[in-house]
């Protein structure tokens, strides 16, 4: 996204941490993965495609026998890079048949080419889900040469947009929020990104000389948005967010998480957006290659759209749950006896610690700046899994990996890309999206022992992640890093 600069290759792994677990929990949960032929298929034929147009939330019907997905996710996908798409093309066409996966923007600005992934995606998995990111609105009507598709159809790139979701409805991508069986919401946000998201101080021009992110960021050139619209301000954000309104039905998902069936209300989120939605997601400046990188990467709408969702419809005007989702909030780390009823309505606010377990479990999946991250920050764990260039699992693999030993993770490092360039036929699966909504057994307080259930996987370790876990950020520190004084490109 940047001419001339990129984002920091990471911390040295020496100075990291050990990642400590967010929340105490009272119960063990095991992920376990389910091992699936990737030869034989256990459907004899693959789900009929849902078109996003359908009902997306309270009227789809669940069955109550119905196989619950375990739900993957990527951003950053770039499939016009012929290694990335070969990727995409080498992952099973038998294995995630039942699964569901979040592709979190940033495919291609090609229409052809988003359309092609998009299609190959709902034919590996039953449910796909999308946001657009950036570089799928690029409308290359400002001048520029660069690239290869051709949008003479669209004016701008708002109406890019409408054609995107077109497209997304067309080969049954979800682009609204949906209930999935599990069950587990799964919630994509419209966004954009504005200068105003960063808040914090620029690198003095003593320091170092950063060019403001309309001169350095191919979006500034490359997009083209309808008056009275512009990149320089939040307008583009403002407007991209009300199209949660207006195109995501959003009101309709509030309302079943307020007034739906037990599910609805009780079920985990797992939303997710291109852009960031905290400026606590990306290393501080001095870190970065291009200081200026954090005004071109969030957007502050995001939060609000998504920060109260695991309480909405939880709790009443006195701040006490309603009594009926008691014994079923899924995910929460343990729940409370019938026999507690006369002492609640005694007690009716509960302290922090209570109120935070009678919260949704919330997990926000964002992608654009090409860093691996799982860090939870106020009761929402936000994970990046990209996809990202090529290249740049070659220079810094170390930023972009995500995962832990045993357990899920994503690493495309050991990819043998001159294998991918071939026969995607005969390439060894080395590497598969990340699993974040998994069957995990619980083996103590959170049910019998050796039940099965779906959960969020544990926490995972990432470069970026881990070293803010271990050290707090120190946004007046304007002392550059080592790698960015020195210009190195490398982790």
């Amino acid at each position: 996204d940047t001419q001339n600069a990129k984002p920091a290759s990471g911390y040295s792994p020496g100075s990291l941490g050990m990642r400590a677990s967010s929340v105490a929990s009272p119960r063990v949960v095991h992920h376990v993965a389910r091992h699936r032929d990737s030869h034989v298929s256990h459907r004899t034929s693959h789900v009929s495609r849902v078109t996003a147009d359908q009902p997306s939330t309270s009227e789809c019907a669940m069955s109550g026998t119905a196989s619950a997905p375990r739900v993957f996710c990527i951003s950053d996908l770039h499939t016009d890079f012929p290694e990335n798409l070969a990727w995409c093309k080498s992952l099973s066409d038998t294995a995630y048949l039942d699964d569901a996966i979040i592709l979190g923007g940033d495919v291609s600005d090609d229409m052809s080419v988003l359309e092609e992934t998009l299609n190959m995606f709902t034919g590996k998995f039953k449910y796909v889900f999308f946001t657009p990111g950036n570089h799928d609105l690029w409308h290359k009507g400002k001048g520029s040469t660069k690239g290869t598709s051709d949008d003479t159809e669209y004016m701008d790139s708002m109406q890019k947009l409408t054609g995107v979701l077109d497209l997304c409805a067309t080969c049954g991508v979800h682009t609204k929020p949906k209930l999935l069986p599990g069950p587990v919401w799964v919630v994509p946000v419209l966004s954009w990104h504005h200068a105003s998201f960063d808040f914090e101080p620029d690198i003095p021009t003593e320091v170092k000389d950063v060019p403001p992110p309309e001169k350095m960021m191919s979006d500034f050139r490359l997009c083209k948005w309808p008056e009275p619209l512009s990149d320089l301000d939040e307008s583009v954000a403002g407007a991209l967010d009300e199209m949660n309104d207006t195109h995501g039905a959003w009101a309709s998902f509030l309302d079943s998480l307020e007034n739906g069936t037990r599910e609805e209300r009780t079920a985990p989120v797992l939303s997710f957006s291109h852009f960031l939605p905290r400026l606590e997601l990306i290393p501080e400046k001095r870190f970065l290659f291009y200081a200026n990188l954090p005004k071109a990467v969030g957007s502050d709408y995001i939060f609000r759209r998504i920060e109260g969702l695991g309480s909405v419809g939880l709790r009443g005007s006195d701040g006490s749950r309603k009594r009926s989702d008691d014994d079923d909030l899924q995910g929460s780390e343990g729940s409370q006896k019938r026999g507690d009823d006369a002492k609640e309505a005694e007690n009716p606010k509960p302290d922090d610690d209570q109120l935070q377990q009678r919260k949704r479990k919330h997990v926000h999946v964002f992608g654009h700046t090409h860093f691996g991250w799982d860090q939870t920050i106020e009761g929402i764990r936000y994970v990046q899994a990209p996809v990202s260039y090529p290249h740049e699992w070659t220079q810094r693999p170390g930023s972009l990996i995500v995962g832990s030993p045993g357990g899920s993770g994503f690493d495309l490092s050991e990819v043998n890309t001159d294998a991918l360039g071939g026969d995607c036929d005969d390439v060894v699966r080395v590497a598969e999206p990340l699993c974040i909504w998994d069957e995990a057994v619980i083996s103590s307080k959170g049910g019998p022992v050796g039940e099965i259930k779906f959960e969020f996987v544990q926490d995972m370790h990432a470069r970026w992640s881990d070293f803010y876990e271990a050290n707090p950020r120190e946004p007046d520190n304007m002392e550059l890093a080592w790698w960015v004084k020195g210009g190195r490109k490398t982790s």
